[in-house]
């Protein structure tokens, strides 16, 4: 019998650990890519022709709840009920890979994922958005409409600073509260007639944080349904409804005991919901989607083509004159 000396010991124990970093690694690589995986878009990417026979919004009216995640479902929201009812709608749209305001809500703007866009929550408040590379909707929108203005009304300070681009008539407003967006709102519309208006509200956000997914979450998300009824229904006075798409979407979810930014379920899943009067749209449960393609979706209902770098799709069952 070979006598196992302290040398071979050593060299056993070496190539055992490595075996079983290897082995760890390989796992590694495949959860993260099948998680990664989900995060691609599935739809269209329309043609020069298909947005020629596209039927075109006047403009684009994004309501975003921060926060609320795929549970916009489970709260008494009669205000989105009336708005979406008949639209195209997913509870299960997958958020980025890191289920954060910062990578969601530069994703939905800027229509690419986290990875190429690399905007996370610290850095949007400490440097404003300059990355040429992946211009916004809005930036995309005014290349080929340079008198078109744009608006952006939330309560948290980094969309404006560090998520969306300055550049003239990109008209950007922070809040100290969701009570005063609904009046900002209301007030730079009239000025202004943007083409594409996106508002952000927070309590949701903050209920979640505070008291994780208790009633007053649910309550923060149905006090938010209201504010955005408000909205539509002053938009409707306005006779600005029949020619508007609308669209409501969430960043990211909450855990049961609050908290995101992790890979559970019920914080990667989230809302992603689309209506207009123009009889363009598919009722029924949206398609495979990622936070990305609400850029692609916009753009769409604009009848413009998005940039060869966007990320994002139109998913399947949105627009009917895709899905033919």
């Amino acid at each position: 019998m070979k006598k196992w000396t302290k040398k071979r010991i050593i060299i056993t124990i070496v190539i055992s650990l490595s075996g079983a970093i290897a082995l760890t690694g390989a796992g590694l690589g495949i959860y993260f890519g099948s998680r990664l995986a989900l995060r691609k878009s599935k739809g269209y990417i329309p043609t020069d022709e298909q947005l020629q026979n596209a039927i075109k919004y006047d403009r684009v009216v994004i309501f975003g709840i921060d926060g609320a995640g795929q549970f916009i479902r489970d709260a008494e929201t009669p205000n989105i009920d009336r708005i979406f009812k008949d639209g195209s709608i997913t509870y299960e749209a997958y958020t980025q890979f890191q289920s954060d305001s910062g990578p969601n809500w530069t994703s939905m703007l800027h229509g690419v994922g986290y990875c190429k866009h690399r905007v996370h929550n610290g850095d949007s408040g400490e440097r404003p958005f300059t990355n040429d590379k992946y211009p916004s909707i809005f930036k995309t929108h005014n290349q080929t409409y340079p008198n078109a203005h744009y608006l952006s009304v939330s309560n948290w300070p980094n969309i404006a600073f560090g998520i969306i681009e300055n550049f003239e008539n990109m008209h950007k407003y922070s809040t100290s509260n969701d009570e005063l967006i609904v009046d900002q709102f209301i007030d730079a519309y009239d000025q202004y007639k943007p083409a594409i208006s996106f508002l952000c509200f927070d309590d949701v956000d903050a209920a979640g944080h505070g008291n994780g997914r208790t009633q007053k979450y649910y309550e923060a998300i149905t006090k938010t349904d209201e504010r955005v009824g408000q909205i539509y229904d002053y938009l409707e006075s306005i006779n600005d409804v029949d020619n508007t798409l609308f669209i409501v979407t969430a960043d990211h979810g909450h855990r049961l005991e609050g908290g995101h930014g992790r890979e559970y379920e019920d914080v990667y899943h989230t809302t992603i919901g689309v209506n207009g009067k123009l009889g363009n749209i598919k009722p029924g449960k949206m398609g495979h989607a990622v936070t990305h393609d609400v850029a692609s979706i916009c753009l769409y209902g604009l009848g413009l083509k998005q940039p060869d770098v966007y990320d994002g799709k139109v998913p399947y069952n949105v627009f009917n004159t895709l899905d033919k």
